[in-house]
């Protein structure tokens, strides 16, 4: 090797020892610095957590019960959102098979693959209750989805996104309108079956003649012990109430009642039910203590003997001496069920909060629900930084629309079937007192929405709720007027100068159809409607309960105009009904709406006994035999704290034929349906 070639080894060997050191160095430094950032992250961890955590970007509870494949699945990364989109794909082709089983089964792992991922519930419920349900071919089958996709909003996606607008807006919009609308062929038989479930759990509405009672019947459920099990264990006294009343063997019953043979032992032992502190005990009660319904569950063996089921449990829960701890039980249990995240998820304080704030909701009402997602996710979703301003403004106005409709179908006039809920009698009747509610709600959410927008002019509803609070209150004007009253037309009075005031033109005057009289102006809308099913049926039913009015002060003649005048526009609005295959926009038959509105009549505290006494008397026969048993406890107890208290006897005489009629109701409904025939060929539908 030459002497050149020598040094230059020399210097490359001396360099590449050189980079060695300095390699070593490098790593050192480099292993020192990202021990320190580990260091550094891990004091960060907490902090970054809790930004987590008020940016609602972490799950706060466990997912259980994931199937091993999907749990291993959930471990994959950004894999994970590779199964997400097949399982999409797969979903539509399995709807496509009507393989619905299959379906629901994948949708629940989807949910469970994404929980925080709100899009997949609403996907998931939106196609339970609308795209498979409609593929059902009876109202029950439909029902079982409709009812799958609420419940798996309100019983799952809530509970894992429990600050999620978007889940409560569209919890509020399946009540609204695919139970509360007449989109569905089976709309009815969905309002009869949520009004039945929810009777159950609330039982048969209270007997009350004022708001307030209703609101301090619900105090108590709002009151009642949040650990039933152990408020049970720690009150001696309840907790015998309970082991009497759950279900006792031929031995058991033996020695309650010595007297008894083991046949009579055996036979009664069959006929007892299960019941404990829970739902099977709610359901008892809606069923078998009905105290004011003609709907007493009866078996009739012959005209002499009737057996009454369950007879032992019936008469130990309609004792009167026990009557306190069943209520104290009952509101305890309905307490539990609604709070149930399995059942109902629902918060009673805020339920009640609602009835101080609105009035006595009736929670059979699909609208008393659309209002309580709207409202309750607004409130329980207000502050939060990511939520979304489009489905918080439309999440309020499902509000409006829940109140709208409540001050159209706020009253429910109910006939349950328990054996076949789909097939109850339900007819909602419109509620007036929820009119100005609404109007305080447009007006004081138009603030919280809009109320720094340029716009915005104090007292209104805003910019973007203007025209439907403007919409709302022209029909409350028509449905104040035609419920007729000082005190109704008075308030409608004041809508149309409210609407005079702001409802202007693009250059602030006023529209020409306010500049005019009221009467003018009222003439004018009605002439709009008829055509429409709300408002044909408004007027019809407005109309019906305008003649029991006329007929309570005496002017027979006007009584009997305004009946005829209900029938022509019921007339008018079925002129093409042979279009509707369906029946799904046909109104129930004349004599089934007038005996609605006779019973609602009677139940009115606002209507004087006097009042009362003089309509009963102008009723045919068969309407006051459909309404006797419904409408007596509400006249019995007007009458007895009137001062001085009057007879019921004579104010409500009971109709001959009673007995008869309990035991066949369906041949009066079938008199009523051809009411409006006999008054064709001349009969008179208000007697002198």
């Amino acid at each position: 090797m030459s002497q050149a070639a020598q040094s230059s080894m020399e210097t490359y060997l001396t360099g590449r020892a050189s980079a060695a050191r300095s390699d070593r160095w490098v790593r050192l430094l480099s292993g020192l610095l990202a021990l320190v950032c580990l260091m550094g992250a891990m004091f960060l961890v907490h902090p970054i957590n809790e930004i987590r955590r008020e940016e609602q970007l972490t799950l706060d509870v466990q997912i259980k019960g994931l199937p091993p494949d999907i749990a291993l699945m959930t471990k994959l990364g950004t894999l994970r959102a590779l199964a997400i989109d097949i399982a999409f794909i797969r979903l539509e082709d399995l709807k496509m098979e009507n393989r619905f089983f299959e379906l629901m089964q994948l949708s629940d792992w989807l949910c469970k693959l994404a929980p925080r991922y709100p899009t997949v519930w609403k996907y998931s419920a939106w196609n339970m209750a609308y795209n498979i349900s409609v593929c059902q071919y009876s109202d029950k089958a439909r029902w079982l989805w409709v009812s799958n996709g609420i419940s798996n909003l309100r019983n799952r996606g809530l509970v894992y996104n429990p600050k999620s607008i978007s889940l409560y807006k569209e919890l509020s919009w399946i009540f609204y309108h695919k139970i509360g609308d007449k989109l569905d062929d089976s709309h009815r038989a969905y309002k009869a079956q949520l009004a039945v479930e929810m009777e159950r759990i609330f039982g048969e509405p209270p007997l009350v003649l004022e708001d307030d009672q209703a609101v301090d019947r619900f105090k108590k459920i709002v009151e009642a012990p949040r650990d039933l099990d152990k408020w049970i264990e720690e009150n001696p006294e309840i907790k015998r109430f309970v082991d009497r009343m759950r279900r006792k063997d031929e031995s058991e019953l033996l020695e309650l009642n010595p007297d008894w043979t083991p046949a009579e032992a055996k036979a009664a032992a069959e006929d007892e039910v299960e019941l404990s502190a829970n739902e099977t005990l709610l359901s008892f009660v809606a069923e078998y203590l009905r105290t004011y319904s003609n709907q007493e569950q009866f078996v009739v063996v012959d005209d002499e003997y009737q057996i009454v089921p369950h007879k032992r449990q019936r008469d130990l829960l309609s004792d009167p001496t026990n009557a306190e701890l069943l209520d104290q039980l009952c509101a305890a249990v309905r307490s539990d069920v609604l709070r149930d995240a399995e059942k109902y998820n629902m918060s009673v304080e805020y339920m009640l909060s609602l009835m101080e704030e609105y009035g006595p909701l009736d929670w059979r009402s699909c609208f008393s629900h659309a209002l309580y997602w709207a409202s309750y996710g607004d409130h329980v979703t207000s502050g939060i930084k990511n939520r979304d301003d489009a489905d918080s403004m439309n999440a309020v106005r499902f509000i409006f629309f829940a109140l709208d409709q409540l001050s159209r179908n706020g009253k429910i006039i109910l006939e349950p079937n328990f054996d076949e809920p789909g097939k109850s009698f339900c007819d909602p009747q419109p509620d007036a007192r929820f009119i100005r509610h609404m109007h305080e709600a447009y007006i004081k959410y138009g603030k919280e929405q809009f109320g720094d927008h340029p716009d915005f002019v104090e007292g209104t509803a805003g910019p973007n709720y203007s025209t439907g609070h403007e919409n709302f209150l022209m029909r409350a004007i028509r449905q104040l007027y035609l419920a007729g009253g000082k005190k109704n037309l008075d308030e409608a009075k004041e809508y149309y100068f409210y609407l005079r005031k702001f409802d202007l033109d693009e250059f602030g005057n006023v529209k020409p159809w306010y500049n005019t009289t009221f009467k003018a102006f009222i003439e004018r809308q009605f002439k709009e409607q008829l055509d429409t099913h709300s408002g044909a049926r408004s007027f019809i039913q407005a109309f019906l309960l305008r003649s029991l009015k006329e007929a309570a002060v005496g002017a027979v003649d006007r009584s009997i105009q305004s009946f005829n005048t209900a029938k022509s526009w019921w007339e008018y609005f079925h002129r093409d009904m042979d279009t509707d295959r369906n029946t799904r926009r046909k109104m129930q038959p004349l004599g089934i709406m007038r005996r609605d509105a006779a019973l609602v009549f009677m139940q009115t505290p606002a209507y004087s006994a006097q009042e009362k006494a003089r309509v009963w008397k102008s009723l045919d026969l068969t309407t006051r035999k459909a309404i006797y048993d419904d409408a007596l406890p509400y006249v019995e107890q007007q009458c007895k704290t009137h001062n001085p208290p009057f007879a019921v006897d004579k104010v409500m005489p009971q109709p001959p034929g009673m007995e008869d009629h309990r035991k066949n109701p369906e041949s009066v409904l079938t008199e009523l349906e051809h009411f409006d025939e006999s008054v064709s060929q001349g009969e008179k539908p208000i007697s002198d």
